[in-house]
């Protein structure tokens, strides 16, 4: 594991995060990706490809952690993706073009999960509940003798 790797703080979202509201991030990160990755097919005409690599990588990350209710930090570039993503989600409801949900529950999702981005050693304080605990510290898990 990198140096990087082992400064990650692994932060459960529930209890930060309501069900809807993560229900509203996953999608929008899920459609992001979605159209990111389409993007790619003229990367060549991009004027900056790696960049464009490195914005779907990132919004892959964070729709799979999603997906498990969780998120890594830090992750600057995630960051700055969602940084960014409230903005054109908030602009698209304002020029009446649908993303298909509530914009008021969209608002209030996507810029609530960007400000635990932004405070991330706050957010990163919750701890495990007991039984999940007991699993990462187990000699026994995975299968052990």
């Amino acid at each position: 594991m990198s140096g990087h790797e082992e400064r990650r703080v692994r932060v459960r979202l529930d209890g930060l995060l309501t069900e809807d509201q993560l229900e509203i991030v996953c999608d929008i990160v899920f459609g992001a990706l979605i159209g990111c990755a389409g993007d790619l097919k003229v990367l060549n005409k991009m004027p900056d490809p790696k960049g464009a690599i490195r914005e779907v990588a990132a919004l892959a990350r964070l729709s799979y952690w999603l997906e498990m209710g969780e998120m890594h930090v830090p992750d600057r570039l995630a960051r700055k993706v969602m940084s960014r993503l409230p903005t054109e989600i908030d602009g698209m409801n304002e020029r009446a073009e649908t993303t298909g949900g509530d914009p008021a529950a969209e608002h209030e999702a996507m810029w609530a999960f960007v400000n635990l981005l932004s405070n991330w050693p706050v957010a990163a304080e919750v701890e495990d509940p007991p039984r999940v605990r007991r699993a990462l510290v187990d000699s026994n898990a995975g299968g052990g003798k």
